[in-house]
């Protein structure tokens, strides 16, 4: 952190000497405080001011908009790192498919865990479809205002919960 620190400052100084054409740059006020004010970089200027490099979540009151949009990306991340993983082991792995899958069965896992696993990956498919329709609907212009938000929020909730059981029912 510090190298990055000490890179930002020395293009700090940098980039205000380069905004100025060298024939104009005898006329910058060289007075130690405007130049230290000038030359000053954001990192310099927010360690002066000790202010944190950046807000915390635990400062914020948590609203359903943010937390549909983190869980959004959580599921996005969790999706397609599961795509990945199962991708690159059946590439990897000696056998096909269906010898993992016949010796998944040998196992005889009890039948609530087989229901959470199932519930989890129903849940982050049907939850980050849900909402992905929910953004479509954003790029289309719909559903902006503040009451609308929050019915389509509680609805991509309710749909997603309700798919996901009826999935891991099965």
């Amino acid at each position: 952190m510090s190298a990055f620190l000490s890179l930002s400052r020395q293009l700090g100084r940098v980039g205000y000497r380069a905004c100025f054409p060298s024939s104009f740059q005898s006329h910058l006020p060289v007075t130690t405080s405007a130049a230290r004010v000038a030359t000053e970089t954001f990192f310099e200027k927010n360690e002066r001011l000790k202010r944190p490099l950046s807000p915390h979540l635990s400062i914020y009151k948590p609203q359903l908009t943010w937390l549909l949009s983190g869980t959004h990306r959580a599921t996005a991340i969790v999706l397609s790192g599961g795509l990945y993983a199962f991708a690159i082991g059946m590439l990897a792995l000696p056998a096909q498919f269906p010898h993992y899958f016949e010796y998944f069965q040998t196992l005889h896992i009890a039948a609530p865990i087989i229901f959470s696993l199932k519930f989890a990956l129903a849940w982050t498919t049907f939850y980050h479809s849900a909402n992905g329709v929910r953004h479509l609907f954003w790029d289309m212009g719909y559903g902006y205002d503040l009451k609308t938000l929050y019915i389509s929020g509680y609805s991509v909730l309710g749909i997603s919960l309700a798919a996901s059981l009826l999935a891991a029912s099965m």
